[in-house]
């Protein structure tokens, strides 16, 4: 791929367009089992496979990060998804290595993707039979169960790690229930815990038949759960994102530091580069990747450049590093800001000569402090 910066680390993203059937809350593009056809879904394999050993010769070296992420992953079957990652690691193996399962469909035949993966991420989401009907899930409260039962027993026996995606804010939910959830997650001991709050995005299943909780009970709603995680010795590094000393996700790091990564699959996005950034798109469905695979690539401009790194930088407690922002931007930070600072809650943010980061009240109000930054831009 052209435009990759070689004096740094690369990352891959793998996209699995195929779900059981859609959740009602899920705007990402996927494909529902009924609309896919066995020939198409064995059509996407060879063409992705294809694709990423091209991909792997053009490169000669080993991935940073590898994250197989959907839908759902094991749609595709787990020998394929072998394939796909011994093919991804041909010239090493990558530091952190992700898939993405959903509870129904994880059993002891992922056990030999463990020679190549690190980690597993599960889509539990509620343990609440009654909330995840809501969130049109296929599983219900004994699914999950057994799923972080057998993802504790391989921690434990393989030494891999994992992650537990959380949802919280939905309809009806009460806070004791989003803290009920976080403990009976808690009991299995994922090294990290993914909590999101739940969006309404326009055309999707939620947003016909539910009502939203109001901003002032999200907001409740999140403190609370930030609590219990931190008392469960949970540490927020992102805004949605909480893990164990050692555990966080490098690879969702790559995407909050603006650095390389590569994405294949329908809808996948790319960014390389460094000084100059490079952003590309695979086609927009299963049907146009499967006629063209390949990428529709703009350069950013540096403002461009700089809006992306506020976005993703400041939705870490790190945030900004003013050394790497001069590096990238070939600007001082705190000349080109220090006015539209000045005009932020002092509560909402930390500002000393290393760096400029949201406090826990900052991330609360993310996109009203990055749209007054912005303003510098």
């Amino acid at each position: 791929m052209e435009f990759i910066d070689n004096t740094k680390p690369v990352s891959l993203y793998i996209h699995i367009p195929f779900c059981t059937t859609k959740c009602a809350y899920c705007a990402f593009y996927s494909l529902e089992e009924k609309a896919v056809m066995a020939e198409e879904k064995e059509l996407f394999y060879k063409t992705i496979l294809n694709q990423l050993d091209e991909l792997v010769e053009d490169l000669k070296r080993p991935f940073y990060t590898i994250f197989i992420g959907g839908g759902n992953p094991g749609m595709l079957g787990f020998d394929k998804l072998y394939e796909l990652l011994k093919t991804a690691c041909r010239y090493g193996k990558a530091v952190e290595c992700t898939t993405e399962i959903n509870p129904e469909f994880l059993n002891d035949d992922i056990i030999p993707l463990f020679e190549y993966l690190t980690r597993v991420s599960v889509g539990i989401q509620s343990m609440s039979s009654e909330h995840l009907k809501t969130l049109g899930r296929n599983a219900n409260r004994n699914t999950n169960i057994k799923a972080l039962e057998l993802l504790n027993k391989y921690k434990n026996k393989y030494g891999i790690t994992f992650n537990a995606d959380i949802m919280t804010n939905i309809p009806t939910e009460s806070i004791e229930d989003a803290i009920n959830d976080i403990k009976a997650v808690s009991d299995y001991n994922p090294d990290h815990i993914s909590l999101y709050s739940l969006t309404f995005e326009e055309g999707t299943k939620l947003i016909e038949n539910c009502v939203p909780m109001d901003e002032e009970e999200q907001r409740s709603m999140l403190i609370s759960c930030w609590n219990t995680l931190q008392e469960l010795g949970y540490k927020q590094y992102e805004i949605s994102n909480f893990a164990k000393d050692g555990h966080e996700c490098l690879h969702n790091k790559v995407y909050w530091e603006l650095g390389q990564y590569i994405g294949l699959g329908p809808t996948a996005e790319s960014s390389v580069g460094y000084e100059n950034i490079i952003s590309s798109r695979e086609a927009d469905s299963l049907s146009e990747y499967l006629k063209n695979p390949g990428f529709n690539s703009i350069k950013l401009t540096k403002d461009e450049a700089e809006e992306e790194y506020l976005l993703t930088t400041l939705r870490t407690v790190y945030g900004i590093d003013k050394q790497e922002y001069y590096s990238r931007f070939h600007s001082n930070f705190d000349e080109k800001y220090r006015t539209f600072i000045q005009e932020i809650d002092e509560m909402l943010y930390e500002d000393n000569k290393e760096k400029f980061s949201l406090t826990r009240e900052g991330f609360l109000l993310l996109d009203n402090v990055i749209l007054s930054l912005a303003m510098a831009i």
